[in-house]
């Protein structure tokens, strides 16, 4: 079960410099055919000042740093049991490559609900990016699934 008391902790930020090859990477993965993701001059074309970062693309430093597999441990929550429900973006700003984030995490709430399948506990992680410039562009919350 979700540790109840961690709801309100706040991690250590993080720091992940944006790389035109992980954005690439990551729209070819989920087969995003966008060119202004992977091409400086389509993007440019649509008016952005470089190819921007895909709309989930704040998945990537996360996963790379390990941040959620440390909050589910933190928490003492059974990764085996974990499914993920729900992530939703809202974009402050534009993210480019060589645009260095600061993210920093907290556990925003833990909810107990009953389905067919049993009780569960519903994790809510908020993350707040931040750029090179102090410059938030990205408020970002991820719901996970511990079944229990």
């Amino acid at each position: 079960m979700a540790d109840q008391s961690a709801v309100g902790k706040e991690y250590p930020a993080f720091t992940w410099e944006v790389e035109r090859g992980k954005i690439r990477e990551l729209v070819e993965a989920i087969g995003d055919k966008n060119p202004v993701y992977v091409k400086r001059d389509a993007a440019v074309k649509e008016g952005y000042k470089d190819s921007p970062a895909s709309p989930t693309y704040s998945t990537v430093p996360v996963m790379w740093t390990n941040m959620l597999a440390k909050i589910v441990m933190d928490m003492k929550v059974n990764f085996a049991k974990v499914l993920h429900a729900e992530e939703t973006y809202e974009y402050l700003g534009e993210i480019y490559p060589g645009d260095v984030l600061k993210g920093q995490m907290k556990i925003a709430g833990v909810e107990r609900k009953s389905g067919k399948g049993g009780d569960m506990d519903l994790v809510r992680l908020e993350t707040m990016y931040t750029n090179q410039d102090s410059e938030p562009v990205l408020k970002a919350t991820t719901i996970f699934i511990e079944r229990l």
